[in-house]
């Protein structure tokens, strides 16, 4: 896929096109961007979004002191019981 955004100057646009686009289909698409949506739509991509903490309101409090060292004790519970055998 081929994506540029241009500032034409002229009425005339050529278009170089990989070989590999040669004898297929292709679709062109032409329209203005809005200056303000272009700036927006950037910021959109490098904007990271977490969920971290969504749900915390849904945690029950009594276990949160479990949760310290959960996955540390699993792991050693696991290799402890391959051990046995």
């Amino acid at each position: 896929m081929i994506r540029k955004i241009l500032r034409p100057q002229y009425t005339n646009l050529t278009i170089d096109l990989p070989s590999d686009y040669l004898n297929r289909d292709i679709e062109l698409i032409i329209f203005p961007i809005d200056q303000q949506k272009a700036k927006q739509d950037v910021l959109k991509k490098s904007t990271k979004k977490s969920l971290r903490g969504v749900f915390h309101q849904y945690a029950d409090k009594s276990k949160i002191a479990l949760e310290e060292n959960a996955w540390q004790k699993h792991i050693i519970e696991k290799f402890k019981e391959n051990d046995k055998n």
